[in-house]
């Protein structure tokens, strides 16, 4: 699991180790003990392995690896480029050689921001992700790699089981290493425990907790699915019910201000998840409401 110590990574990891249904190798950088991204490593890991080291690791143990998740997201936030690409679109691309050559199944963090203003499309043509006109730099930057996956088929040069996750918009309890750009739920929840006012912008988007998109990506993964999946909760969660799910799991009183998005935010998801492709293989999920997803462990 390739940035198995990040939100949505560490919540798939668990789901396929806790149960036994698979042993599961980390790799991620980890930051400063104070961060406390060291907590999100499943405690039932089967190896932790180095980003520096990640090829040579696949190279060596190879028989062993059934498949390779890649959720790394790195960059994006603070505007650069480089390493938006880096971990969107270079480093998946090595990974898919290294899957290509050992016959292994490959799996990678999307996101429906690939989207932009058009509806949820499964397509696996390449010319209808070709089509997608992202709003956001991050949005193109997956869909660059969506499209490089699509473009191969089911050739020599693809994957035998390839599947690409269009996340909406995930939020959890393992946030903490994010500090100022940890979701909004997240940030309210904080907020509002701790008597602060909390800064927002009119937008709704499609929020859902990390373990429940973990839930539905473990089972394609589990079942050995191909595509390209939606993955979040269906319907539109707005910035003011956010916030008023943080003053009830919490119990304090949340002050809100209201101000101007910034030009390069991402405010308006205009479309929820569209499930029907996950319901299709018989999996379904009973999504944890927003009050449910901010209360205490």
């Amino acid at each position: 699991m390739i940035g198995g110590a990040g939100l949505v990574g560490s919540a798939v990891a668990r789901h396929l180790a806790e149960d036994g249904s698979a042993q599961v190798i980390i790799c991620d950088h980890l930051g400063s003990s104070a961060s406390g991204k060291w907590a999100n490593l499943p405690s039932k890991m089967a190896d932790l392995w180095a980003p520096d080291e990640l090829m040579t690791h696949l190279d060596k143990a190879w028989r062993d690896v059934a498949g390779v998740l890649c959720f790394a997201d790195a960059g994006h936030s603070a505007g650069d480029m480089d390493g938006l690409f880096g971990t969107s679109y270079y480093l998946p691309r090595r990974v898919w050689d290294y899957a290509v050559a050992k016959q292994r199944a490959f799996y990678w963090a999307s996101s429906m921001q690939v989207y932009g203003d058009a509806s949820p499309n499964h397509s696996t043509d390449s010319e209808v992700i070709a089509g997608f006109q992202p709003k956001t730099a991050f949005g193109r930057a997956k869909q660059a790699f969506d499209y490089f996956a699509a473009s191969q088929g089911t050739g020599p040069d693809a994957a035998p089981i390839a599947a690409g996750f269009r996340l909406a918009s995930v939020y959890g309890q393992g946030e903490s290493h994010k500090g100022a750009l940890a979701s909004l739920p997240s940030r309210a929840r904080v907020h509002a425990s701790g008597e602060q006012p909390l800064s927002v912008w009119h937008g709704s988007r499609d929020w859902v907790h990390a373990d429940d998109a973990a839930h539905l990506i473990a089972q394609v993964v589990l079942q050995g699915h191909a595509g390209f999946f939606d993955v979040g909760t269906g319907s539109l969660t707005s910035a003011a019910q956010v916030a008023k799910a943080s003053e009830a799991a919490t119990g304090k009183a949340l002050r809100v201000e209201t101000r101007p998005a910034p030009a390069e935010a991402f405010t308006q998801q205009t479309a929820a998840a569209d499930l029907t492709a996950l319901e299709k293989l018989g999996i379904t999920c009973t999504f944890k409401t927003m009050e449910a997803g901010l209360s205490p462990l």
